[in-house]
């Protein structure tokens, strides 16, 4: 009887220690798995919270990248627009002096009058010039004694008014008037000068795009 008992003692104790032994490890594989999945939802966070900081870092350097673009343009624009201004400031500033400069006026009115002249199949040419009023004072005997024509066949006839509120002169004849003034010459010299600029300017821009 006794040896029942401690028999049935000792499978008790048997089986508590192998049941005990089942849970604790069925407790262990589940903490381990618990531990693998939490390490596995860290690093998917992890790879998540890189790909977002990836994403937002291309993103900003594309929008500085743009900035810096659309500023370099603008830059570029501007300076465009300030170089032409400076341009035709120079120009004006020349074609006024230069054009009040009565012995060039003269040159250029006896030039223009003979090209007139010898194109008039006519013979009998009238060009009325129009000058600044102190020019006129000055071009006015001038005027008289060498714009006309030597000989009887062709005679050019000189009208000297001084209405033009600008340096430089205008003519007309019968087919219009010409006005050659700092304006007129800036106009025609500003197509020149700008596109050689605009060259300069683009050539010097791609220059640096690249350097960079």
């Amino acid at each position: 009887m006794a040896h029942t008992v401690q028999s049935f003692v000792e499978t008790l104790r048997s089986d508590g220690v192998e049941a005990g032994q089942q849970e604790a490890e069925k407790i262990r594989q589940q903490a381990q798995q618990e531990a693998e999945q939490t390490v596995s939802d860290a690093e998917a966070k992890a790879r998540q919270i890189v790909e977002a900081a990836e994403k937002q870092r291309v993103m900003t350097l594309k929008r500085t990248q743009t900035d810096l673009e659309l500023a370099a343009r603008d830059t570029v624009a501007r300076l465009r627009d300030v170089l032409g201004q400076a341009v035709n400031r120079l120009l004006t500033q020349a074609a006024s002096t230069t054009l009040d400069d009565a012995g060039f006026l003269k040159e250029l009115i006896r030039e223009v009058a003979s090209a007139y002249a010898g194109s008039d199949a006519t013979g009998q040419q009238t060009i009325e010039l129009n000058v600044p009023e102190p020019m006129q004072k000055k071009l006015a005997d001038w005027a008289i004694a060498s714009l006309r024509q030597k000989g009887d066949e062709k005679k050019l006839s000189v009208e000297l008014h001084g209405s033009l509120a600008t340096a430089g002169f205008e003519y007309k004849v019968a087919d219009g008037t010409v006005e050659v003034t700092p304006e007129s010459v800036v106009q025609v010299l500003s197509r020149i000068v700008t596109p050689q600029l605009q060259e300069l300017l683009a050539s010097s821009q791609d220059s640096q795009a690249a350097k960079s």
